[in-house]
């Protein structure tokens, strides 16, 4: 029979302490910094990558009356709306709302207030520039890349 034990910790932040058992984490957030997204004018805290299944865990922060650029998203994503609201064609999720998009959806959201979400995306984002020619790929890879450059990543395990 196994027993759950700590894995040695890894660092991330000076003040983050990521808590493993038995495969299982538990991680501060607000210790986490916040990280330049790829969409301009965004920004992310990376909690959990499962590249067997080209998953992402991640807090997305939207800073009050950012449009972000169009995109689509090349599988399902879900979300829960921490704080502040958003809206596009299909209407406005408030505080508290859920969202889950099927892959295909092509949209360019709008916040209103500060938006914190919490997503979970079953696979990558394609962005497009304004002349509507795919512009760049968000993946496991680069989310990773860009948490690590931050100094936010040594939380994430990449077998």
């Amino acid at each position: 029979m196994s027993t759950a034990h700590e894995m040695p910790r890894q660092a991330t932040h000076p003040h983050i302490a990521p808590v493993r058992r038995a495969g299982g984490m538990m991680l501060d957030t607000e210790q986490l910094p916040w990280t330049p997204f790829a969409l301009p004018g965004t920004y992310f805290k990376l909690l959990h990558l499962d590249d067997n299944h080209g998953k992402a865990t991640l807090l997305l922060k939207v800073p009050d009356g950012v449009v972000t650029d169009i995109h689509r998203h090349l599988a399902a994503v879900e979300a829960f709306v921490v704080k502040g609201s958003f809206s596009y064609e299909e209407g406005t999720v408030k505080t508290g709302g859920y969202v889950y998009e099927p892959g295909g959806v092509v949209h360019q959201p709008e916040s209103h207030g500060e938006l914190i979400l919490f997503v979970v995306a079953y696979g990558p984002v394609m962005g497009y520039d304004e002349q509507g020619n795919p512009a760049g790929l968000i993946d496991n890879d680069l989310m990773y890349q860009l948490a690590a450059d931050n100094g936010a990543a040594g939380h994430i395990r990449r077998d």
